[in-house]
């Protein structure tokens, strides 16, 4: 239906009435006439959308850097619990997973190095993740902006054998498993902590190399290594092998 057109039927039909008159009474209608115009067209639209067009939209959603890690599994997979494997007070290994016909699946093997000194400000917090708490979600409910800092954008080669995490990814071949080290930064009332330091393992499913560079955004200079990525990353990989359910 063309506004316009409706707009000038209504015009004419209480041109005869006083201004004012036709003013009240053609705001009104108006008003009454774009709602039931917009529930319609919301209706339609939602009768004609067809699965190409809400996958691009969730293709959109589900690469926004704006999402936490938690959100983009809940997003794409529709739940996600985290487990904490192991824990102490300079190192925590979580698996972020989501769960299918009562099968955990691994999306996210997570190694969080923490700081030698906390910063008190935000013990709350910190005390709340080593009870078992996931970081992002913790800090974002407590009113903490939130930015990762790129260290290292990369990809662990297959395992020559299976490994614990394979296992853990629901018993997937040797692949090549994309790798994200970042500096987990908090921020409130104007001052920025750095809250720990993160190196995270995804699923093939989940998350691929080419996804992590489109949700990163500036990936320039960041695959190259140094002895400090050399080191999350051989930290990564020697974890993935740990296999935590006989600890």
């Amino acid at each position: 239906m063309n506004i316009a057109l409706f707009t000038r039927s209504i015009r004419s039909v209480f041109s005869n009435f006083h201004e004012k008159r036709i003013k009240k009474h053609y705001s009104s209608l108006v008003i009454i006439f774009l709602f039931t115009f917009l529930a319609f067209e919301l209706t339609a639209c939602k009768a004609t959308t067809d699965f190409s067009t809400n996958s691009s939209i969730l293709q959109d959603s589900f690469l926004s850097p704006k999402l936490l890690n938690s959100e983009r599994i809940m997003l794409k997979y529709g739940s996600y619990a985290v487990e904490v494997l192991s824990q102490n007070s300079n190192l925590r290994v979580s698996n972020l997973y989501s769960s299918h016909d009562q099968e955990n699946i691994t999306r996210t093997f997570s190694v969080v190095n923490f700081p030698e000194n906390m910063d008190t400000i935000f013990l709350p917090e910190h005390q709340q993740i080593l009870n078992g708490g996931s970081i992002g979600q913790t800090f974002k409910s407590n009113g903490w902006k939130i930015e990762k800092k790129n260290i290292y954008l990369g990809e662990i080669p297959p395992a020559k054998e299976d490994t614990f995490l394979y296992n853990l990814m629901g018993n997937i071949t040797p692949s090549p498993l994309a790798l994200y080290s970042y500096s987990f930064n908090i921020t409130k009332n104007e001052q920025t902590y750095v809250y720990a330091t993160i190196s995270e393992v995804y699923h093939p499913d989940y998350l691929s190399l080419a996804a992590l560079k489109v949700i990163t955004q500036d990936t320039i200079g960041y695959s190259e290594k140094n002895p400090l990525i050399n080191q999350l990353v051989n930290q990564a990989q020697d974890l993935m092998n740990v296999n935590f359910s006989k600890r």
